[in-house]
């Protein structure tokens, strides 16, 4: 089953001249995508098999309410998007921005979709499954939906789940695990990937301590390497026996086989016991692993670090946003770097913490009633341009982002009059 998106792509041009520290403000004309659902939320890019971009969004059903996950194909040379693709299985999917549904696609043209549900248990508010379910024939038909984790536990939280397309053509998932209970601070995070089939192999245990609702980041580079970043919880020496909270990082260079030993990206030391919702970022562009993510260790806001490759130390940290949040970054031409997040004007940023549903399930997914969608272009790790996407008048959050040649698709949540779209635009020039 199919639905068609109307969409109109708004383009705005951008002097290829900049100084540094440049700010522009865009005017843009923009329209939402997928104008039939009663909500549409939860924007993901990701590219098939042939290197197309692709765009994943959860769309709410005008008829019986429920979420589906939808995906659909842009078309490079009529600069818009073909006809939406409805994953059936995925009805009733989980919600949370920082666990949307997504789908990968193998080099045989499989595609995998990946979504979460909730498990209704009196016990555990937080009981979920993280499932898949894959289709032969470009999305005209789907297998039933099966679960990726190999425990089965019906009362502890199985999600915010990331996927990537390893170089050899296989997916890989990462996600947070509960299995371990009390027993273990935090969650698990665990990894698996496809086997020569379509089906996810045994899951193997990356990490036993990381907090418990942040976005996972996994991304596989040009050379097969695998690069996993995720919130961790530590009790450094010297912390008193407090918990701290701060990004991790580890990798792969043998397609998921052995893992590196986790490392912290930045020693933020984030004293907080609760979940921040929101994760980091990573992109990789010649051997460099580029880094950004929030935090309110030290000063509070948006920070980018980067390390000379996977087994080298990260810099010191770079202060990007004061008031900037869930950062999304992917690579440019010539060494630069493109990175969106949501802004609010107001200097003292609420946080998000874990008593939160689990599900997100609420329409109002924002940390602010009014926040703007900001584009920084960075070359050689230092601010060049500032780009005010939206003017903060109304919610936009939780924006994406992916590079098209020499520019850049963004799209982005937009709440307004109790009702949430997407809404997209085309950079170029940059």
């Amino acid at each position: 089953m199919k639905h068609t998106i109307h969409l109109v792509v708004a383009f705005f041009m951008l002097s290829s001249m900049v100084s540094c520290k440049q700010n522009k403000t865009a005017n843009i004309a923009i329209e939402a995508i997928d104008r039939e659902s009663a909500n549409a939320i939860n924007p993901y890019f990701t590219k098939d098999q042939k290197g197309n971009v692709v765009l994943c969004w959860t769309s709410q059903d005008p008829i019986d309410s429920l979420y589906r996950l939808k995906y659909a194909i842009y078309n490079t040379i009529n600069k818009a998007f073909n006809e939406a693709v409805i994953v059936p299985s995925s009805a009733g999917l989980t919600t949370s921005p920082e666990s949307m549904g997504k789908v990968a696609f193998k080099e045989d043209g499989t595609v995998i979709a990946v979504f979460g549900k909730k498990i209704e248990n009196a016990e555990s508010p937080y009981a979920g499954i993280v499932c898949y379910s894959t289709s032969t024939d470009h999305g005209r038909n789907w297998s039933s939906e099966k679960i990726i984790h190999s425990d089965t536990s019906q009362n502890v939280g199985h999600s915010f789940f990331d996927i990537a397309t390893l170089k050899n053509g296989e997916v890989a998932a990462i996600w947070l695990d509960g299995r371990f209970g009390k027993a273990e601070k935090g969650s698990a995070l665990y990894f698996a990937k496809t086997k020569n089939g379509k089906e996810f192999g045994m899951d193997t245990l990356l990490d036993k301590n990381t907090c418990e609702c942040c976005r996972t980041e996994i991304l596989a580079d040009d050379n097969g390497n695998i690069h996993i970043a995720y919130r961790g919880i530590a009790f450094p020496s010297g912390m008193f026996g407090k918990q701290v909270r701060d990004m991790v990082y580890l990798s792969s260079s043998d397609y998921g086989n052995t893992f590196s030993k986790a490392k912290t990206i930045s020693n933020d030391n984030w004293q907080i016991e609760g979940c921040p919702h929101t994760g980091p970022s990573l992109a990789v562009d010649n051997q460099q692993v580029n880094a950004v993510w929030f935090t309110a260790g030290g000063e509070t806001g948006l920070y980018y670090t980067s390390s000379a490759n996977m087994n080298s130390d990260f810099k010191k940290r770079t202060l990007l946003s004061a008031t900037g949040k869930h950062p999304q970054m992917t690579t440019l031409i010539k060494g630069k770097l493109a990175i969106v997040f949501e802004n609010t004007s107001h200097p003292s940023m609420k946080v998000e913490h874990s008593t939160m549903k689990m599900d997100h399930s609420t329409m109002n997914h924002s940390s602010t009633g009014e926040t703007s969608i900001i584009l920084q272009i960075l070359k050689n790790g230092d601010k060049a341009t500032t780009i005010e996407v939206t003017d903060g008048k109304q919610a936009d959050h939780h924006a994406v982002i992916t590079s098209l040649n020499k520019s850049l698709l963004i799209a982005w949540i937009h709440e307004k009059d109790g009702k949430a779209q997407i809404n997209y635009s085309n950079v170029s020039d940059l």
